[in-house]
């Protein structure tokens, strides 16, 4: 997690915030998923709508939850420095362990996800809008769950304030 946890002026130091922060992101983007797959027409609109969804997930993951990024709540997961950059960005084990951990119970869900699309999608089911929709929803949750999930389970943070030095009285 990052040093000073605040996003727009809010304190995400408090597991409620963060839990509140991650239910209205996926609320969001559902609602404007639906929104996108009602206006979509013809093909070329669904393709286009997608990949708005896509776009403003891969924002969502960058600017609010963090993880891949140098904004965000989450510390990135890299620990390599891009363009030769020498900032410290460096996990220790327990932050990498509860990465791959988050990654873990995440891609479970995207697999399940995925396999139960594409199977809707063929013989005998032949449901194809909504083995698409499962596809489109699997893609955007395994760009955002990892990050998410960490923001849900971990504990309220406290972070300690810099000491003021004290200046002797004349």
């Amino acid at each position: 997690m990052r040093d000073r946890m605040r996003f727009l002026g809010m304190d995400m130091a408090r597991r409620s915030n963060r839990r509140w922060l991650v239910a209205v992101t996926y609320v969001a983007l559902l609602a404007l998923g639906a929104t996108l797959w009602t206006l979509g027409g013809n093909r070329g609109e669904a393709i286009a709508f997608t990949l708005l969804l896509l776009v403003t997930s891969l924002f969502v993951n960058q600017i609010v939850f963090g993880g891949y990024g140098c904004w965000g709540l989450i510390r990135p997961f890299n620990t390599n420095s891009p363009l030769g950059s020498h900032a410290s960005r460096h996990n220790d084990e327990r932050d990498l362990r509860r990465r791959d951990r988050m990654h873990f119970y995440a891609y479970r869900i995207v697999v399940s996800l995925i396999v139960l699309g594409y199977f809707l999608g063929r013989d005998p089911f032949q449901h194809p809008q909504v083995g698409n929709a499962l596809l489109v929803g699997a893609l955007i949750l395994g760009l955002t769950l990892p990050q998410a999930l960490l923001l849900w389970i971990e504990p309220d943070m406290e972070f300690e304030e810099p000491a003021v030095p004290e200046y002797p009285r004349a």
